[in-house]
């Protein structure tokens, strides 16, 4: 497998083809176009693709960002893998690849959104990347319409990732948490535990109602854990069904 920049219109309706796969888009669903992504890649953004031989198997793209304090960085929108791909470490190669290519133009730092209650996705950004997810954005894209959670509201955490730090080690990592229950929270010295389910897919499956529940009790207390000055930066499997966030004090301004 390798990992470089795509190029051409071919390439880039091939990684719309996977997007449209990935997140389970109908014919008439919206999704990013190829050519919103040559201009991506021809003015500044990162278009990047996984590949297996020849076949792509997973890509990522961003664009470069300014926060109101005047940092620049790079936000990476979206990173999609292959569902016969997961596990193989496509995710990773794919942001060390975007990585690379950003900081080649002097930027040093990326930001991305993600869901909270995907927990493996959470433990990715956090404790394999060495993101921290500093921003809460209550129902950030409104009520999803597309793809596998219809109808749910859309709160994401911010991550920011420092693109000049080494990547965290096994012994970087805390010990597993503790188990907490779904949606409550518990002290561990200055942090703070926060329990979800570790397959939110799963959990939906179970009790659709339930899953809606949980979601506005997670808007709650992650809105008060930031708002609070915590940042997040280690999610981990605790139990079997149970993913643990791991929040800690800040010191970093916040806009």
């Amino acid at each position: 497998m390798h990992v470089r920049p795509l190029s051409g219109p071919a390439e880039m309706r091939a990684a719309v083809a996977l997007y449209r796969e990935v997140f389970r888009l109908g014919d008439t669903d919206p999704a990013v176009s190829p050519r919103l992504l040559i201009s991506l890649a021809h003015n500044g953004g990162s278009v990047v693709g996984a590949f297996d031989g020849g076949d792509l198997v997973g890509f990522a793209y961003g664009f470069g960002g300014v926060d109101p304090a005047g940092r620049v960085y790079h936000y990476s929108q979206m990173a999609a893998v292959r569902d016969d791909q997961q596990g193989r470490g496509v995710g990773r190669a794919l942001k060390l690849g975007q990585r690379e290519q950003v900081l080649a133009t002097g930027v040093t730092a990326m930001r991305w959104s993600f869901d909270p209650v995907r927990t493996r996705n959470a433990h990715f950004n956090l404790d394999v990347l060495g993101a921290v997810a500093r921003w809460f954005e209550p129902n950030l894209l409104g009520i999803e319409d597309v793809g596998r959670d219809r109808g749910m509201r859309t709160d994401r955490l911010i991550v920011e990732w420092d693109l000049t730090a080494a990547l965290p080690t096994a012994r970087d990592r805390a010990p597993a948490p503790p188990p907490v229950p779904w949606g409550e929270t518990a002290r561990d010295g200055d942090a703070v535990l926060f329990g979800l389910p570790s397959d939110w897919d799963a959990h939906v499956a179970a009790g659709r109602d339930e899953s809606v529940a949980l979601r506005e009790r997670v808007a709650d207390a992650l809105g008060r854990l930031v708002a609070d000055g915590y940042a997040a930066v280690s999610c981990a499997v605790a139990s079997p069904g149970t993913a643990v966030y791991r929040f800690v004090p800040d010191p970093q301004e916040k806009h």
